[in-house]
């Protein structure tokens, strides 16, 4: 690990370290700690403390296993001019204790891995530290045997110890963004927590491999990790040499547990001698804790599992269970896991498993070890099983972000349930071909972005009920809800799912997905108070678990309805709450999507710089065409750079989607489009995109470009249109754009400094600032001074929370009706309460001076006193 980074997590042992150095009934300072843990680091940086903090004769003292044999071999380099004729180990102390003490100042010696000393070396050194001619500061990993002189050191008291241990959650982050300095994405530092557990030497290698191999680079501003984020070749060869040291039958034990651990002891024990698995423990590769009655032993850290698993032979890898499974029955399997992991073994031991009872344990452990369910439906379906287990192993796919293999089975499942003679299906309890249609087009759609397969696979289905003399029943009418939804036909997509939400059936699937296909449509056409109570439903009782494309779809609706009616807190609650709840081994792809919903309700408050972080790592982590939330990312990212001045960069990443995604999310991208071309100076442009009227484009997506328009001055050209938005759509936000369009055409200034204030209430700061900047403009046109300064101030204090924010309404603040930056000051000094009197002591100036200044505030303001200073200069609610 590199000297130059940063010693995270250590500064309380650190002053405790340096504290004993100046402490005169302190004689050594021992720093323990497991490998890999900055034992060596440590002490080196404590060593350079105290050697700054004091007067020392500083030595650094090196030990290996091939000194510990020889007399005084550690110190050799200290000793070098002693009598060779010496060989008595009484002659040898006396002489290496009269060379060591003499002198001054007192000796400051630093001796790595103390453990090997040799014997006459640990007693020179130790009668040193007792006599007071030395201090030194040891290191020694934990559990290993010290020579008994420093030992005594402990026992007697002279010897303060300090145990280092691993970095936790929060250091570890710290260490791994301040060494790369710069914002890494959530799914790296997760798969760096990991995979290292906070071993900050696991860690720097992970980081340094990774960057060597290329796979750890810089995605714009944000550090990522490529998938699949497998431990890089340097430490796995660092890991090899650890373990390749022991005897074999120590790595047999390994290899075993990396396959089959956590394991109990007595399984263990039936498989290796006990006297193997306690030199593994004390060595620290492997650990035993109790659970329960059972003790559990496991390898120490998962990297030792990823080397082991990954340098098996198929044969090892063979050998590995059959061992396990042959030790389970043996023993005996006394929890009701046991049997499920012994069938997984038998499984992958190739030995022939009853499907159904494969299909049993997967059902039980779904819920808690879902890729243990997903192994166990994988060996069903090897061994020949049906239609049930190839329609539930695409499901727990689907939960797993396993996209692709998702596919391959729901397709398997669907050609058996179509198929009247297929071996093993059982039509009076099989899901009906119908089902499967329904969430195999989702997964095209939204896993796989597949618009075309999603439509085949729901006219397949559906033209195969009709062959069957049906017309689907329930299942039926929602699917064709969604694939009316897919093809940009909201309408449509109600009427056929009207009549299963008037009147639901029995089928619960049906009902949730009619009630996804509802929201997502009412969302369409701006209705969002009907979508929220649609979703609400669904969500209330998710028919896939919460972990499926409806739970998805319900969210999605849930969510625009949200940011759609301008209600921006509760657009950011539910973003972060589900956040949270995909955790740090979620779906990357949901990951993905909940941190775009966050980065795109920051850029509509106006936190511009936290956006564009955000919304990059956000993209980072998934792939452009692969991600259902492509358009509105992309485009949220594009406004948000060029609201901070990177224009250049905003066209470049708006350029890399235009014209490739066609869902009914790809309308987002006029808005963005819009905004560049205004941002541009290309007002008149920037109208015509606002005003072309895209077949993909939703409601959301109309008001959005219809009112960047106006943002960017072209108010008259889009009043009628926006208008009629806001007498069709829910929330305050419409009305408040159609408001913006009539007041800017007028040239009404408080009516623009009415709808500013309605912005900044919804919490669209960055757009209030704007607004406010119109009503400056107007109000000076109109030649009332006073409210154009009003109007001036509450801008730029509106603009002073958008990070940066270089917006073209800026430029319509003229300086001269403003405040100057001494009027400001004494003004806000004013408006916090302060008497004329203080804020004249405050700033050395006359009371007149003050009074003065105060005036001029007060006209330019067009306020009449100090109590209106408050709500005019914008402190209380903007």
């Amino acid at each position: 690990m590199a000297e130059s980074r940063p010693l995270v997590g250590r500064s309380e042992a650190l002053a405790a370290a340096v504290a004993a150095g100046g402490d005169e009934r302190v004689a050594a300072v021992v720093v323990g700690g497991p490998s890999g843990v900055g034992r060596t680091r440590f002490a080196r940086t404590a060593f350079a403390a105290l050697g700054a903090a004091g007067e020392w004769r500083a030595d650094t003292i090196m030990t290996s296993s091939v000194t510990a044999d020889i007399p005084l071999g550690a110190l050799g380099h200290l000793v070098g001019d002693l009598d060779p004729g010496l060989t008595d180990t009484a002659g040898l102390l006396r002489e290496a204790r009269r060379h060591l003490a003499g002198g001054s100042p007192r000796r400051l010696l630093l001796i790595d891995d103390a453990h090997l000393l040799d014997p006459t070396s640990a007693v020179v050194l130790a009668q040193l530290a007792r006599t007071g001619h030395a201090f030194l500061l040891l290191t020694a990993p934990t559990g290993a045997v010290s020579p008994e002189p420093l030992h005594t050191l402990y026992r007697d008291g002279y010897a303060t110890r300090l145990e280092l241990a691993e970095l936790d959650r929060a250091q570890s982050d710290h260490l791994v963004e301040t060494a790369l300095e710069g914002h890494v994405d959530g799914v790296t530092l997760d798969r760096l927590w990991e995979l290292s557990l906070g071993n900050p030497r696991f860690l720097c290698e992970l980081m340094d491999g990774a960057r060597d191999d290329g796979a750890l680079h810089r995605a714009g501003s944000v550090w990522r990790w490529d998938p699949p984020r497998h431990p890089p070749r340097r430490l796995m060869e660092l890991l090899t040499a650890r373990v390749g040291g022991l005897a074999p039958i120590e790595q047999d034990l390994m290899r075993t547990l990396a396959f089959g651990q956590p394991l109990g002891s007595e399984v263990v024990a039936a498989l290796f001698p006990v006297v193997t698995l306690e030199r593994l423990e004390s060595e620290g590769l492997v650990t035993s804790v109790r659970d329960g009655r059972r003790l559990e032993i496991s390898l120490a850290h998962p990297l030792y599992t990823e080397l082991l698993r990954s340098r098996a032979t198929p044969l090892q890898e063979r050998e590995a269970y059959r061992r396990l499974r042959a030790a389970m029955e043996t023993s005996g399997s006394r929890r009701a896991g046991d049997r499920h992991r012994l069938l997984a073994w038998r499984a992958a031991e190739g030995l022939a498993t009853d499907p159904t009872e494969l299909l049993d344990a997967a059902s039980s452990v779904s819920g808690r070890e879902p890729r243990t369910a997903e192994r166990l439906l994988r060996a069903a379906a090897d061994h020949g099983a049906g239609f049930e287990v190839l329609w539930r192993l695409g499901l727990l796919r689907i939960e797993l972000g396993m996209f692709d293999p998702a596919e391959t089975a729901l397709a398997s499942a669907a050609k058996l349930a179509e198929a009247s003679d297929a071996v093993g299906l059982d039509r009076s309890t099989a899901p009906d071909p119908l089902l499967v249609a329904t969430a195999r087009c989702r997964n095209l759609f939204w896993g796989l972005r597949d618009e075309p397969g999603a439509r085949a696979a729901a006219t397949a289905a559906l033209a195969a009920a009709a062959d069957r003399g049906t017309d689907g029943g329930e299942l039926a009418a929602a699917l064709r809800g969604f694939t009316a939804y897919i093809g940009h036909r909201p309408a449509e997509a109600l009427a056929a799912v009207a009549p299963l939400l008037a009147s639901p059936g029995t089928d619960d699937h049906a009902t949730t997905a009619a009630l996804a296909v509802a929201a997502l449509a009412h969302v369409e056409l701006g209705e969002g108070e009907r979508a929220v109570a649609l979703a609400t439903r669904g969500l209330a009782a998710p028919f896939d678990g919460g972990r499926g494309w409806l739970t998805l779809e319900l969210r999605i609706a849930r969510w625009l309805a949200a940011l759609g009616t301008g209600r921006l807190d509760e657009a950011e609650e539910l973003a972060r709450d589900w956040h949270t709840e995909a955790g740090p081994t979620g779906v990357g792809e949901h990951i993905s999507l909940y941190l775009s919903w966050l980065g795109i309700v920051a850029g509509r408050r106006g936190r511009l710089q936290t956006a564009v972080r955000l919304l990059h790592e956000a993209a980072s982590g998934v792939s452009a065409r692969r991600f259902p939330f492509t358009a509105p990312l992309v485009a949220e990212l594009a406004v948000a750079l060029a609201g901070v001045g990177r224009t250049t960069e905003a066209q470049d990443v708006l350029a890399e989607v235009h014209g490739t995604s066609t869902s009914p999310l790809a309308g987002w991208l006029q808005g963005a489009q819009v905004w560049l071309a205004g941002v541009d100076g290309r007002v008149s442009r920037a109208t015509e995109l606002a005003l072309d009227d895209r077949p993909a484009a939703s409601y959301a997506d109309r008001l959005q470009a219809l009112h960047t328009a106006v943002r960017l001055g072209a108010g008259r050209a889009v009043i009628t249109l926006l208008d009629d938005l806001a007498d069709r759509g829910d929330g305050d936000l419409p009305g408040l754009c159609a408001g913006h369009a009539r007041a800017l055409a007028a040239g009404h200034g408080t009516a623009l400094d009415a709808v500013a204030g309605g912005f900044a209430e919804l919490g669209h700061v960055l757009v209030a600032a704007e607004v406010y900047a119109q009503a400056c403009a107007a109000h000076r046109a109109a030649g009332h001074t006073g409210a154009a300064g009003w109007s001036a101030s509450r801008s730029r204090a509106a603009t002073e929370a958008c990070e940066g924010a270089e917006t073209p309404a800026a430029g319509l603040l003229e300086r001269t009706g403003e405040l100057t930056p001494r009027e400001a000051e004494i003004a806000a000094l004013a408006a916090g309460g302060l008497t004329s009197r203080a804020i004249a002591d405050q700033l050395v100036i006359s009371v007149r001076t003050v009074n003065n200044v105060l005036r001029s505030v007060y006209a330019k303001l067009g306020v009449s006193g100090r109590r209106e200073l408050t709500e005019a200069l914008g402190l209380r609610s903007v």
